[in-house]
């Protein structure tokens, strides 16, 4: 699925931003009670490894096979708490903290992966952490199922966007390595490039099922920053 964004879906955006905002604490607190009695404190820096060797790359019809070293990437989209560490200008709502950071450029994404000695995915990178070696279709499986993404099919009311939601809401839709949030809640910046257009991958709150395979993709000028994309880093395995 290839795509380009240039407009802008502030209006949208911003209420979307406001309704996260005045349930986010809510929802914040009730994933933390969760957690809690599950006796399971999340931790949030936590890397996933992807081994090296082959796997299946690109759209059904047009597939190859890739080879790619080892290497570890985010076990979550990067949260607006970590990102704020790093970035001490960045301001967000009450009870935003484990939701993933948005309205950031492919620059600064990648200035804060720099500053973890990270760097940002490649796209074969990125869908080989989504996908895994067979093939499939979403990190789960074959077969779309609403209640392991966020995507506009958990929008309240038909027709309008869902709702963003605090990383690793969906544990039953991770991928074969582990990593959350490969399909909806927010598109991923990636480090590669389709002519001047900076490549993303995985969907978000704001599209349907379409958008979130993890072969489809978004093309973006790349010092644009939206509500509706954030970003994951990768670590080089020595």
């Amino acid at each position: 699925m290839k795509k380009q964004f240039m407009g802008s879906k502030t209006v949208l955006g911003l209420l979307t931003i406001l309704l996260a905002g005045m349930s986010s604490a809510g929802a914040g607190e009730a994933a933390d009670r969760s957690s809690a009695k599950k006796g399971k404190a999340i931790n949030y820096d936590e890397m996933v490894v992807v081994p090296a060797g082959k796997f299946i790359f690109g759209k059904p019809g047009s597939t190859k096979e890739i080879s790619l070293p080892a290497f570890s990437i985010d076990k979550y989209e990067v949260t607006n708490k970590q990102y704020a560490k790093f970035n001490l200008d960045h301001k967000y709502g009450k009870g935003g903290d484990n939701y993933p950071v948005t309205m950031v450029s492919i620059a600064e994404a990648s200035d804060h992966c720099a500053a973890l000695d990270k760097r940002l995915p490649t796209e074969q990178e990125w869908e080989k952490a989504a996908r895994g070696t067979d093939g499939r279709l979403y990190p789960w499986g074959n077969e779309f199922d609403k209640v392991l993404c966020i995507t506009k099919e958990n929008a309240a009311v038909e027709g309008q966007p869902a709702l963003i939601a605090p990383v690793g809401s969906c544990e039953k839709g991770q991928s074969p390595y582990g990593a959350m949030d490969m399909a909806g809640n927010v598109w991923e910046w990636t480090s590669s490039w389709n002519e001047r257009y900076s490549v993303l991958r995985g969907g978000s709150f704001f599209e349907g099922r379409e958008s979130s395979t993890v072969y489809s993709f978004l093309l973006s000028i790349p010092d644009d920053a939206k509500d509706y994309v954030g970003f994951r880093c990768v670590k080089d395995i020595k």
